[in-house]
């Protein structure tokens, strides 16, 4: 009965020896290689019956057969076993070869241990792609740490799983304590919660990736914070969406540069009021909504008398600050919602919509009557007066030319009828 027993045991052992990848050893009690497999014997170049009464001092290092012995020795000792130890391997030849090796007690039919047993893999290839993949980790590590982009994790439930430093800094707590929390409960403000938790879900919901820009304050978003924030959906293995990845970025500064830049493009640098590429974009604007709102529209024309000669007795930086406070008083005088522009030189345009002709009188006359205090420029005081000529139209088929020459020539009949005065025309 136990002959065939015996038999395929002997099959299954003569197989398992004779594979080519399976690094298979028995030793005894002092360490000596009693049996081993052709792939074992073929790390050492040798045959297996080579390699019987060998021990590992004739194989490797005194340094590491001493490591290899004391394996062996406490096993035999204990009766343990000692599972995936991973080493380098030290057999002369095979440099930098990482083996995970496992070994057992080796028992006799009576139970008790006469050496031990074991069997080795070459796991080089996955020692080198866990290295790879472990500085890849630390180089990713140190691009979230250096990163000034705020980034977050959150899970299913929306509750933090991570956040980088500048995460933490953004939300003014560290790590620990955002771990587990929602930004409702980490105390985001209701405006950002109305607008961030929906876009949160909708990640979620539809595994599709959102961009976001909005004001740190609502109230004040062309003064206050900006930030343009990514939504990545986090997917598993399945590819389910499981939670979403987040990266906040700061845009103040670039908001700031890009108003400036719109700014620049739009006003004069001296004044800052609009410059004539915006009044002319305005003023289109209004002739266009004639048809649909046909109250009538004012132009005023506003030009400085006499400034040629506050130049030259006075010098143009003077002459400067003269313009920079007609300018000034000329926004005190016009209403909020009309446009103040400087039209160039010493010339100036006011644009109001709605407006009829009395009401345009009576700002013509106003704005000659803000010039009658002197503008002082230090110890200086410098009169000035201005001319100023109105049109006023509520014709759908004029045009922006039209309306500004009509403005001009009111304005220069008001110089020729002595200066300091108005002239509305419409």
């Amino acid at each position: 009965m136990d002959e065939p027993g015996a038999e395929l045991d002997a099959l299954c052992a003569r197989n398992l020896f004779d594979t080519p990848d399976g690094i298979y050893f028995f030793k005894d009690l002092d360490g000596r290689f009693i049996r081993v497999s052709k792939a074992c014997a073929a790390l050492t170049g040798r045959t297996p019956d080579q390699m019987v009464g060998l021990t590992d001092a004739d194989l490797t290092d005194a340094e590491h057969a001493a490591a290899l012995r004391a394996d062996e020795e406490r096993i035999a000792r204990t009766g343990g076993s000692m599972i995936d130890k991973q080493e380098v391997d030290r057999l002369a030849g095979r440099p930098g070869t990482w083996v995970e090796t496992s070994k057992f007690p080796l028992r006799g039919p009576d139970g008790t241990v006469i050496g031990t047993f074991g069997y080795s893999r070459d796991v080089t290839k996955w020692e080198r792609a866990e290295r790879r993949l472990a500085r890849v980790e630390a180089q990713l590590r140190a691009v979230l740490n250096a990163s000034p982009d705020a980034m977050g994790h959150y899970d299913h439930d929306l509750r933090y799983l991570y956040a980088n430093p500048a995460g933490e800094r953004f939300k003014g707590m560290p790590l620990a304590d955002l771990i587990g929390r929602t930004d409702r409960e980490t105390g985001m403000p209701e405006d950002w919660l109305a607008y961030y938790e929906p876009a949160l879900r909708r990640v979620l919901e539809t595994g599709t990736p959102e961009v976001l820009e909005f004001a740190g304050d609502p109230d004040l978003a062309d003064q206050g914070a900006w930030f343009h924030v990514t939504l990545t959906p986090d997917r598993d293995a399945s590819g389910a969406v499981v939670g979403v990845l987040s990266s906040m970025r700061d845009m103040t500064e670039v908001k700031n540069a890009q108003r400036a830049i719109r700014r620049q493009a739009l006003h004069d640098p001296l004044t800052g009021l609009a410059n004539r590429i915006l009044l002319m974009d305005r003023l289109e604007g209004a002739l266009l909504s004639l048809n649909r709102h046909p109250a009538p529209r004012a132009l005023f024309f506003v030009d400085v008398d006499h400034f040629k000669s506050v130049n030259d007795r006075s010098g143009h930086e003077v002459g400067d600050r003269v313009l920079i406070e007609v300018a000034r008083r000329l926004e005190l005088t016009a209403r909020v919602e009309d446009t103040v522009a400087r039209h160039g030189g010493d010339e100036y345009v006011v644009l109001c919509s709605p407006m009829g002709r009395e009401e345009a009188r009576g700002l013509a006359e106003r704005i000659v009557d803000a010039m009658a205090e002197p503008i002082r420029v230090g110890d200086e005081a410098i009169a000035v007066t201005v001319s100023v000529g109105a049109m006023v139209t509520d014709d759908p088929e004029v045009t922006a030319d039209a309306l500004l020459s009509g403005a001009d020539a009111a304005m220069y009949r008001a110089k020729l009828a002595g200066r300091n005065r108005c002239d509305v025309t419409g």
